[in-house]
């Protein structure tokens, strides 16, 4: 009887799901599984650079996509308002941020004129890549 249990025991082993019947290799497996995926995860949320800090009252162009490189600030206090403000010509604005509570005009031609291309961007406003060049400003009183 004790030859037919083992054969029992035997085919019952071989008729197990492989996760039952290998659990030994199932436990690291499991880990290295969990421990990728938090890795992945981890690599998906990193993103673009944070920009350097634009502090509130300021309009700032950055020239790179992604807010990189060294920043222009337009501060508020310093900026007529609804008067066109040209933008450095070198670097050329690629990515902007606007913290000047107030809306903004971004303009591709310097001298603010219509028929190039413009978009009005409200306070709180952050594009890490501009459509075209910045050129020029106008900030609204509201």
């Amino acid at each position: 009887m004790h030859a037919a249990t083992s054969e029992i025991r035997s085919a019952r082993s071989r008729n197990r799901p492989l996760w039952i019947s290998r659990r030994s290799a199932l436990a690291p497996a499991l880990a290295f599984g969990i421990a990728l995926s938090a890795l992945g995860g981890a690599v998906a949320q990193a993103g673009p650079a944070e920009p350097i800090p634009c502090q509130d009252g300021s309009f700032c162009t950055y020239p790179h996509i992604e807010y990189r490189g060294e920043p222009h600030r337009a501060e508020l206090r310093t900026t007529a308002l609804e008067e066109c403000v040209a933008l450095p010509p070198q670097p050329e604005a690629k990515s902007f941020v606007n913290q000047t509570g107030k809306p903004v005009t971004v303009y591709q031609d310097p001298m603010c004129d219509t028929h190039a291309e413009f978009s009005t961007y409200p306070p709180g406003s952050f594009v890490p890549r501009s459509e075209y060049v910045a050129r020029a400003i106008k900030v609204w009183p509201r």
